[in-house]
């Protein structure tokens, strides 16, 4: 299953660890903002946070499964968590912890801690696609 990670950048190096299992299991992390370090100095700061958001949003469009990790408080991971729920008849939508918007309430499924997730992966949906 391909799946995308949304998450404060806060949090950065702790979603690596999440997203090193969900490979571990077999799935595919489509969400590369995990791996992304600083703005290299040959392009304008305006344009590189651009080309950041494109790239996000067509990640996401690709994923089968939003896992929305909300441990902190962003702006970039609801507007991506929006865009699944845009898509809700061709992906899943995953929360870990507590919902802090109305928008929180529409996920199919709701997770305590990403170690309960992933025993949820484990045996519910090793290999599995989301439904066309």
């Amino acid at each position: 299953m391909k799946i995308y990670v949304a998450g404060s950048f806060m949090d950065q190096k702790d979603l690596r660890h999440e997203a090193a299992g969900l490979w571990d299991l077999g799935h595919e992390v489509t969400g590369t903002w995990l791996l992304e370090t600083k703005r290299g100095e040959h392009i304008a700061t305006d344009d590189w946070k651009k080309k950041l958001a494109i790239k996000d949003m067509c990640e996401v469009t690709k994923a089968d499964l939003i896992i929305l990790d909300n441990r902190q408080s962003s702006g970039g991971k609801n507007v991506e968590w929006g865009i699944g729920l845009g898509q809700h008849q061709h992906k899943l939508l995953w929360l870990v912890g507590e919902p802090s918007n109305v928008f929180h309430y529409l996920a199919d499924d709701q997770f305590t801690s990403w170690a309960s997730l992933i025993e949820h992966l484990k045996h519910n949906h090793k290999g599995e696609h989301a439904v066309e």
